[in-house]
């Protein structure tokens, strides 16, 4: 008896030691919207132990599955993609709050005030200038907005549609919070003077760019051309007159089966290690005071403008409809 007794003991033991370490925060699963997640979720399970499950879509299709599975979540963590879908997500009832402690290192703009998303990097919009292109024209490259703006530019700048972009919809609400909706308007009228149609995709403006078609793209990350460029002729910009700039953000969903795994990948997110890690996956200006890796700029040396996210995320149809009424030939 004592015999068996011993061997049932020893059996459990050696079945414990057997599972894998990170059994113990369970396995996380995760909607992904951002740049390498295997990366980042290699990094995040030697860190904690915890195996990381994604599926990566955009936002939209995030944003479409977690209404569809509210009932019952498939997912614990909703990580990367656009702020507007996010702020959505909270009114519909879809997160669930969670106040990291290091997301004290974040500023207001980039997370909501009661804790249902944090942003985990920044992604800014800048300008990819073509320099042969620019000195064949005559054209200086262009340090400001407002002198992208300047007649002499006309058909010489590449932008994407509002309705489709995230990038174009907050270069465009975004001017029109840094000078005011009348200023904003008039400039947005000359800019747009200067853009020939627009690109569905936020990313198309930079290629073209690249390959000299056009002089000036309006572009999310500019930095993160060049340095998958190195050898074009192109340099980026970051507008002096105001740096616009939106959120990604990560978020626990409401009904995770997992939330302390949960809790531990928002803290290791804006850890300093976490910082890190989500540079090198995909070279966006980091959310807190960490040291930019090389050739991402340090967000301490650009002007950013304090973006208001809800309020152009409600007014956002209202813009739209604005834009399609003074431009339909960019329609």
């Amino acid at each position: 008896m004592r015999k068996t007794a011993y061997s049932c003991l020893l059996a459990i033991l050696l079945l414990v030691l057997a599972v894998p370490a990170f059994a113990e925060g369970g396995t996380l699963s995760m909607y992904v919207a951002y740049g390498k997640p295997e990366l980042i979720a290699s990094e995040f399970e030697k860190a904690t132990g915890i195996k990381v499950e994604f599926l990566p879509m955009s936002s939209g299709e995030v944003l479409t599955r977690l209404k569809a599975e509210q009932a019952n979540p498939r997912t614990d963590i909703w990580f990367g993609g656009g702020s507007d879908a996010f702020i959505q997500a909270k009114e519909d009832g879809l997160l669930l709050p969670y106040v990291s402690p290091n997301a004290e290192r974040v500023k207001e703009a980039f997370k909501d005030a009661e804790g249902y998303w944090t942003a985990v990097s920044v992604v800014v919009v800048g300008l990819l200038a073509n320099t042969e292109r620019l000195a064949s024209k005559g054209l200086p490259v262009p340090q400001t907005w407002a002198e992208l703006a300047d007649p002499a530019f006309k058909n010489e700048v590449i932008a994407s549609s509002p309705r489709t972009s995230g990038t174009a919809y907050t270069s465009i609400s975004g001017m029109l919070q840094l000078l005011g909706e009348e200023k904003g308007w008039a400039y947005l009228d000359a800019l747009y003077a200067n853009v020939p149609f627009l690109e569905k995709s936020g990313s198309t403006p930079g290629t073209k760019t690249v390959q000299g078609e056009f002089s000036v793209g309006i572009v999310p990350d500019p930095h993160s051309i060049k340095i998958n460029n190195p050898d074009a002729p192109v340099v980026t910009v970051f507008p002096k007159d105001g740096t616009l700039a939106w959120p990604a953000p990560a978020a626990i969903v409401k009904g995770t089966k997992n939330p302390e795994g949960a809790k531990k990948f928002i803290d290791w997110a804006l850890s300093p290690e976490g910082q890190k890690v989500l540079m090198l996956a995909t070279p966006r200006v980091p959310v807190t005071d960490v040291e930019p890796i090389e050739g991402v700029p340090d967000p301490k040396a650009l002007d950013l403008v304090p973006y208001d996210h809800v309020r152009w995320g409600a007014e956002r149809e209202a813009v739209l409809e604005e834009f399609s009424a003074r431009y339909p030939h960019l329609n």
